[in-house]
Formats: C-alpha cells, structure tokens, sequence
C-alpha cells in the first residue's frame, strides 16, 4: 500500500532502498537530515529559484535522477529531481517548473522531523506561522500534515511538513515550500 500526497504533486513512489534498518538513533539522524537539505535548499531559496538551481549545480552530493524515474516523483508535472545519500540514508529533493520545491526522507522518524523543523523556525526566528495541523489515516497508514505560513518576506510562501510513523509508509517525511507569486 502507498500513502500518496497528491495535493503536494508528489507521489510516494520513492523507490529508492535503503540497505540498514532504522534504529532510533539513525532514525534521528534521518529527521536532522532531510530537515537540512529541506532548510539549506527549499526553506532558504524560496524567494530565488535561481540562486536554489544554482546550489544545487554546486552541490556534488546531489545526483540528477534520470527523466524516466524522475517521472515517479513528478507525476506528470514539470521539475527535476536528484538524489542524495549519506551516512545517515537517501533522500530526494525535487524542484517543480512552479518553483514549489520538495525535500523526502524514506525512512525518518515522524517525530523527530517535526521536532527538529519546529526547533529550527523558532531558533531563527522565522516569519512562519503554524496554521494547521491534521492527522489521518490513508489505507491504514498515518500521515500528519503540519502546514506554516510565512508572514514577511518578499513572497509569501506556505510550507507542508507531511509525516508517517508508519513502517510500510513508503515515504515517511516529505517537507515542501510552495511560493504564493
């Protein structure tokens, strides 16, 4: 079964594998991981498309998913997606032609991700506000999806912390910014 985010454009068709079994610990490690690459590509270069597509040209640990399998991700929308692997696993990120931009874990845990992204808007102090948060139940899997607002800047901007405690989620953490131009 797939949980599918569909209102994100972004299927949980993530079919890349990871080869060690989560623990807590890399579960962790994971939830820190993918909220990095969400805040250091997506969060940071809302307002500049350019300046994100020039990040990550600049960015060696990104590797270009080919169009074919890129096509999972996109579902049939305009964008590009790579790849990034470390120690702690893989994720995606994906950069759709409307410049909402998407970062996925596979295997992170749900509520260190919130965690982790919540501690970081309030340390630095972001004009973000939390204006929702829902959970449910998709074909038995639990999703949760935490939407904030920006409230200053030169764009506005919403971002979706969607989460899955769920170990036959196919994706289990899914951040996204989406620019309101």
């Amino acid at each position: 079964m797939r949980i599918v985010f569909r209102h994100l454009g972004v299927s949980a068709a993530f079919l890349l594998v990871v080869c060690l079994a989560a623990t807590p610990a890399r579960a962790a490690d994971q939830a820190r991981e993918v909220v990095g690459l969400f805040v250091q590509s997506c969060l940071r270069y809302v307002e500049d498309p350019a300046d994100l597509r020039a990040w990550i040209a600049a960015t060696p640990q990104l590797r270009q998913i080919p169009r074919a399998k890129a096509e999972q991700f996109l579902e049939g929308k305009k964008g590009d997606v790579w790849s990034a692997e470390n120690d702690a696993g893989l994720f995606a990120l994906i950069v759709f032609g409307d410049d909402s931009c998407t970062a996925m874990a596979q295997i992170a845990s749900a509520d260190q991700v919130s965690l982790v992204f919540s501690e970081y808007v309030r340390r630095k102090n972001l004009p973000l506000d939390k204006v929702g948060d829902r959970k449910d139940f998709v074909r038995g899997i639990d999703k949760r999806e935490e939407t904030y607002r920006s409230s200053s800047g030169s764009i506005l901007y919403e971002v979706v912390v969607m989460t899955s405690k769920s170990p036959r989620a196919e994706v289990q953490a899914v951040l996204t910014t989406r620019p309101n131009r």
